[in-house]
């Protein structure tokens, strides 16, 4: 009978440096592809089921990252320096960003990430496949299509392409979302917390929902529409990817 439990990682598998690595995983940005990479995404969830946020956020002077659901007022008080007034000496705060950030089944790594798009032309082209009539969800909360995510350049020359495939996810596929979706709560991202521990237990009994607005798209007069996630009553057949 040995001490340590069949499964068990040796140190060398799980130093600082693993650890981390799995947890980077777990987050994605379209900033984290190379001049021409590219990534697939499937969204899974809504705003509604607290998968889906959108608000504000920015890096202290510390470096640690915060988010708001509504434009803080009083972020001077801790928000860092822009790339300028580091490197420049100016001293120069930055201002809070705006961002979206979602669920989504990421086929290189075979898993559920929070994707987050703080960039406004990869916004405005998944506000436009959210518009289309066939794009839509299915009752099991994941998408019917799939999107793939390109990047072009470095530094100020660097832009986004978003291609939407209309494809229907496995059964397997939501199988495991509707596994794994009751144990993910983004809107824990606004109080620093991690969203793979799920709703608290004392918000899930009160029936809290999500904080922050749902996702809008802006019309060719300048209107901002709330972006409705449509539902499919119709499964759809299972071909995967």
């Amino acid at each position: 009978m040995g001490f340590l439990p069949t499964d068990y990682r040796p140190t060398s598998a799980t130093g600082r440096a693993n650890d981390d690595g799995e947890k980077r995983a777990k987050y994605f940005e379209p900033k984290n592809l190379k001049d021409g990479e590219a990534t697939t995404l499937r969204l899974c969830g809504t705003h509604d089921t607290g998968h889906v946020i959108a608000g504000w956020s920015y890096f202290t002077e510390a470096g640690r990252p915060r988010r708001f659901p509504k434009f803080p007022e009083n972020y001077l008080e801790d928000i860092g320096l822009t790339y300028a007034g580091k490197q420049q000496g100016t001293g120069e705060k930055d201002r809070p960003k705006y961002f979206l950030s979602f669920i989504a089944l990421r086929r290189e790594v075979d898993d559920f990430v929070v994707v987050t798009i703080p960039q406004k032309q990869v916004r405005e082209q998944l506000e436009e496949v959210l518009g289309m009539e066939d794009y839509q969800f299915l009752p099991s909360g994941v998408a019917n299509f799939y999107l793939t995510l390109k990047r072009k350049g470095e530094g100020t020359d660097t832009s986004y392409t978003l291609v939407p495939t209309l494809k229907a996810p496995t059964k397997a596929e939501q199988g495991r979302w509707e596994e794994t979706s009751k144990g993910i709560w983004l809107p824990a991202l606004y109080a620093g917390g991690d969203p793979f521990l799920g709703q608290p237990e004392e918000e899930y009994a009160r029936g809290v929902r999500p904080e922050g607005l749902p996702p809008s798209r802006r019309d060719e007069y300048g209107a901002d529409h709330e972006v409705l996630v449509s539902v499919n009553p119709e499964v759809m057949p299972a071909n995967g990817w």
